[in-house]
């Protein structure tokens, strides 16, 4: 076990408690306290600091790279492995002693709860204060407290997906702690099965809190609106209240909760949570018009633009530098992430199923990039540049997946089918009729357009325990899906 280094508070836009080691695991130094005092002496410091948990997680060593694009999408077997040359070697064998996967893994593992620490010392400040001590009062009080519940268990959520084996393989094995004060110096590894009770009990308070700002003010934030919610319309509330899509907004709460449910088998409350979403933000389904799947101009004229299909996500965290820092990474390790000769071959048999856009032909190799991480030259309207800023997290399609896959589990294979349609046909995917008896691979084939270099689809293979499948490959993970705790933590 390595000896415990002091952790020290680096003051950028907000705190960053590092971590390192043993018996003073989340503590923080006195000698940080008075730094601690200026940055909650007035509201702007509160906003600073959830809006640092935020900027952390768009880092690379998390969701702006190695959880979204790189390292989960090796893993997922997304890109041709024999194209990945000096990036990621021996990833996609799972390979986790190789140096340069277990610095990967621990730098999550350490960042992560990193992000937890920052949570925790925000949520113990905003309920110290008095409602007034905020402009906007109650709402802006209990949306600040909402958010980092919402992120401290968001966080922990995926801590669980990816260093403890799914409920299907080990329920009752303990293997992360779950972090709730600060400082803390110790708390005991839990069951998965616990770990997923308690996010969904900060989950559930989130909501309630959240609620109070994104109903109130959902007109003047643009929550509902599928272009502003990514981008700041300079409305009267502010910068800090605008661009919801890039926070755990009310919506998203909620899609998170249907996500936790799913993975957890809560089947019944999983499909509850999801149906929420599409019958009050969905207009087709009864809902607000705030989410929707992309019209046939972003889908066609404007397929480099809208290559993310911004407005069928949820939540997406956010960094203005993404597409240079991809191209950046592709130049050090000169790699072009190309994508799995197969690619094209899961379209065959769909139609005009435009999301076979999202892979770009580059005729002098003949294998497919993807369009996802790059940016183009900027058409006429200005608001498609975040386009090429979103990390997403968390998409309507995930809702429709879900509800289908519950409906099939609870032996309606007609209604399983008709929600796993409604993604087809929004994308053109209507070359065939889906039959029952070759659902899971339907499902399957659906997640693998929807989700691609985004993350996702490594937690689909792990929740249901099944061999990874891509190009006419199939490898059996086992307790590879299971990432090794790194040695100087590894001290519960």
């Amino acid at each position: 076990m390595k000896k415990m280094r002091n952790p020290i508070l680096f003051i950028l836009l907000f705190p960053l408690f590092m971590l390192s080691g043993c018996s003073k695991w989340l503590d923080v130094s006195p000698e940080n306290q008075i730094t601690d005092e200026d940055l909650y002496k007035d509201y702007n410091g509160f906003r600073n600091a959830l809006n640092g948990v935020y900027r952390e997680l768009s880092e690379q060593g998390l969701y702006g790279r190695e959880l979204s694009w790189g390292f989960l999408s090796v893993l997922a077997q997304d890109y041709d492995v024999d194209r990945l040359y000096n990036a990621y070697p021996e990833a996609a064998a799972y390979n986790y002693d190789f140096e340069d996967n277990k610095a990967i893994i621990e730098t999550i593992w350490t960042r992560m709860y990193n992000a937890v620490a920052n949570c925790n010392k925000l949520i113990e400040e905003v309920k110290r204060k008095e409602s007034s001590f905020f402009p906007l009062g109650a709402a802006e009080q209990d949306l600040i407290h909402g958010e980092a519940l919402a992120l401290r268990a968001f966080i922990h959520f995926d801590i669980a997906r990816l260093f403890a084996p799914s409920l299907s393989v080990d329920a009752n094995g303990a293997y992360v702690p779950y972090f709730t004060h600060y400082p803390s110096k110790y708390e005991v590894k839990r069951p998965t099965s616990e770990i997923l009770t308690l996010v969904v009990e900060d989950l559930v308070e989130a909501e309630k809190l959240v609620a109070h700002f994104d109903t109130t003010y959902a007109e003047e934030s643009e929550l509902y609106s599928a272009a502003y919610r990514y981008h700041p319309s300079d409305g009267t509330l502010g910068r800090f209240f605008e661009s919801r899509g890039i926070r755990l907004n009310y919506m998203a709460i909620h899609g998170l909760l249907a996500r936790v449910y799913m993975y957890a088998g809560d089947e019944e409350n999983a499909e509850k949570e999801a149906r929420f979403v599409l019958e009050h933000f969905v207009a087709d389904e009864g809902g607000v018009d705030a989410l929707r799947f992309a019209t046939e101009e972003e889908l066609t004229w404007g397929r480099n633009f809208q290559s993310k299909y911004m407005s069928e996500i949820l939540f997406a965290l956010y960094d203005r530098q993404l597409t240079d820092l991809y191209d950046q990474y592709k130049v050090t390790t000169g790699t072009s992430f190309a994508l799995k000769e197969a690619w094209p071959n899961y379209f065959t048999q769909d139609g005009e199923d435009i999301r076979v856009d999202v892979g770009e032909l580059v005729a002098e190799t003949g294998l497919y990039n993807v369009r996802k991480w790059q940016e183009v030259d900027n058409p006429a309207q200005s608001m498609v540049s975040d386009n090429f800023a979103l990390i997403p997290i968390l998409r309507l399609s995930e809702m429709y997946y879900i509800i289908s896959e519950c409906r099939y589990n609870a032996g309606d294979e007609a209604g399983a089918i008709d929600y796993l349609q409604k993604v087809r046909d929004a994308y053109h995917a209507d070359g065939r009729t889906i039959v029952g008896s070759q659902y899971w691979n339907e499902l399957l084939l659906e997640m693998q357009k929807e989700y691609l270099t985004e993350g996702q689809l490594f937690y689909y293979y792990k929740r249901r325990n099944i061999p990874i499948t891509n190009g006419g490959m199939t490898i059996t993970v086992g307790d590879k899906f299971v990432f090794p705790i790194p040695e100087s933590e590894d001290v519960f």
